[in-house]
């Protein structure tokens, strides 16, 4: 009896699963998501990454060879400009010194033998007893000795130079951050200078050398602020500038990225030389606007009409980042390819406020339709800047002066920061418990929130953000619940 109990309790509790699963209908299987529009800080950023490297930094080797006698100092050793740090063992380069100082010795004495001898003669000489010959002979003779001792005294002068850098000093004040060399061990200077220490100038001051994908390099200016963060204390934010964006490009895999360095302080020295720095630059940042959450840019609801709706008030360029944004979403998370401070990709994302005519947008998408075609598998990032170049080159005879100075405007070819243009996008709104679609003008976008500069709105509306009802015929044609890979219509 308790088994047949069991039983029936099972199967009840199957039958109530299937039909919350596939029959209660196309009602609110959750309610919808909803949020108003708020006033806050909108962050326009460039993401980048790079190592800490101290302002100044100095490699401190020797220039002659010999075994370490004593090292003086250690890691994080702080030093004066001046300072012994290391010697090497004095032995060899004393006896060079004492056997050059006995060559010297001897050419002093060979050149005063070959003085007097020249004295002698020319008194002779003066009472014709020394013919003109033999005078030139003396003379050659003593300017020989003479040279030899200059050679000597020369040579003496170089093994004291070479026993003054046996004697390892500091060239700056600073800190020792890096110690390559133990007492006993042989240093050879045949070829280059071995680095024995690395001194670093000032760790108050520090700068981050990151790199910047080319896509983003224009938007970076010298002065712009930077936040960034290190791993080491990854809830606290540090703050710097970009004092320089070097020039010279670097190509790996097809891609290619600029240096960008970042000048910050270091409070109480807590960052140290080599940390990763995970740095935003700030490209345009904007306080207490109208802002909306991007997910309210990406909702769409399962009723057809009402995209319908939403699509006939939308313009051809909306609706073709629409289509392309639930391309990615199809793709997933890791091939949407998102760009830093908010801002989505894409390949025509640059052509969006050109205002282009339908037969240029046409000839953009086959010019992009042909550049993937063509370009094979590859980095995503290589892949996009040939179909920028294929959009561009096929572009560029059509458009009209208008579009070539809103291209140059785009592109931020004033050399400061641009203006974000006002774009047009369609959201919904929660009106009498149903969505309703609105036609709304935005502006700078960040991670979370994009700003909202205008649009028909009302007070008091519910921007909805995501859930409502489930597109039941995507669930069964993927497979049920059960099968994996459910697409949820809603948010």
């Amino acid at each position: 009896m308790p088994r047949l109990i069991w039983i029936v309790g099972g199967l009840a509790l199957a039958i109530l699963v299937i039909w919350m699963l596939f029959f209660r209908g196309g009602g609110d299987e959750t309610p919808y998501r909803t949020a108003t529009v708020d006033r806050g800080r909108i962050t326009q950023s460039v993401s980048a990454t790079g190592s800490l490297q101290p302002l100044v930094s100095v490699n401190v080797g020797t220039t002659v060879s010999g075994l370490v006698e004593e090292v003086l100092v250690d890691f994080n050793s702080q030093v004066r400009a001046g300072q012994i740090l290391a010697r090497l063992e004095p032995d060899t380069f004393e006896q060079r010194m004492e056997q050059l100082q006995a060559s010297l010795s001897q050419a002093r004495a060979d050149f005063q033998v070959a003085d007097s001898d020249y004295q002698r003669y020319a008194r002779l000489a003066e009472e014709g007893f020394a013919s003109e010959q033999l005078m030139a002979q003396q003379r050659a003779s003593r300017a020989r000795a003479s040279a030899s001792v200059q050679q000597a005294s020369a040579q003496l002068e170089t093994a004291r130079v070479d026993f003054e850098r046996s004697i390892i000093r500091s060239p700056i004040d600073g800190v020792v951050v890096d110690r390559q060399v133990n007492p006993g061990q042989s240093v050879a200077a045949s070829f280059q200078a071995p680095i024995l220490f690395v001194i670093a100038q000032d760790l108050s001051r520090l700068q981050a050398n990151i790199t910047v994908d080319e896509a983003d390099i224009g938007q970076v200016r010298e002065t712009m602020p930077v936040r960034f963060t290190v791993d080491a204390f990854p809830d606290e934010d540090f703050e710097g500038r970009v004092s320089q964006v070097r020039q010279q490009g670097v190509d790996t895999n097809g891609v290619v990225s600029y240096t960008v360095v970042v000048e910050a302080e270091n409070p109480g020295r807590r960052l140290l030389p080599g940390m990763t720095a995970n740095a935003s630059i700030i490209v345009q940042e904007t306080q207490d606007v109208a802002r909306i959450p991007n997910s309210a840019l990406r909702f769409q609801p399962v009723d057809e009409a009402l995209r319908e709706r939403a699509r006939a008030m939308m313009s051809p360029g909306e609706r073709r980042g629409r289509a392309g944004e639930a391309v990615a979403q199809e793709r997933g998370p890791g091939e949407r390819g998102q760009r830093a401070g908010g801002q989505r990709g894409g390949a025509l994302a640059f052509a969006e406020g050109l205002d282009l005519t339908a037969e240029q947008q046409e000839l953009a998408q086959s010019a992009a339709r042909s550049a993937r075609q063509s370009g094979g598998d590859g980095d995503r990032r290589a892949q996009m800047r040939r179909v920028r170049q294929a959009v561009m080159a096929a572009l560029e005879p059509t458009l009209t002066d208008a579009q070539r100075a809103r291209l140059a405007e785009l592109r931020g070819a004033s050399g400061g920061p641009r203006e974000t243009p006002t774009r047009t996008a369609v959201i919904f709104v929660l009106r009498n418990n149903r969505p309703e679609p609105v036609r709304v003008e935005l502006g700078a976008a960040d991670d979370a929130y994009t700003e909202l500069r205008g649009g028909d709105l009302r007070d008091g509306d519910q921007i909805i953000t995501g859930g409502g009802p489930v597109d039941r015929s995507n669930q069964q044609m993927r497979g049920g619940p059960m099968g994996g890979g459910v697409r949820i219509r809603g948010g």
